[in-house]
């Protein structure tokens, strides 16, 4: 069986930055389009989105906690749980998922915005990731 993603190594800053920008842009503006054309249809995509730059998520956060692992995937975790939470919730929630009003339940998303600049701008002090 072929391996689609490989969550062994680390990553620096920049090339997560990079690599979740290059992926991750062309990838939002396919969901967005998809969205606005099929509700359900841009919503199962925003959730392969979120499977797809999990790997990049993973590498950084293996390299910033390489002495506390057990805390980084505690913190990693937490916060997927919460991004794939909110995008589950916008799937079956279809009228707050259309609307422009910022909700409430918008602000879980918080703790992970602050995990993922966390990762990126914490130096893990590696000198050559692996990933």
């Amino acid at each position: 069986m072929k391996k689609w993603f490989n969550y062994k190594g680390t990553i620096s800053g920049k090339t997560y930055f990079f690599r979740s920008l290059i992926i991750g842009l062309p990838l939002t503006i396919v969901y967005v389009i998809l969205e606005e054309v099929n509700y359900y249809a841009g919503s199962l995509f925003g959730l392969f989105i979120y499977l797809i730059l999990y790997s990049f998520r993973y590498k950084r956060m293996s390299a910033v906690f390489k002495d506390r692992i057990d805390l980084g995937k505690k913190l990693f975790y937490i916060s997927i749980s919460l991004d794939l939470f909110l995008e589950v919730y916008y799937l079956f929630n279809i009228n707050l998922g259309q609307s422009e009003d910022i909700a409430i339940i918008d602000l879980i998303t918080i703790p992970s915005v602050i995990f993922i600049f966390f990762i990126l701008f914490k130096d893990s002090g590696i000198e050559k990731h692996n990933g």
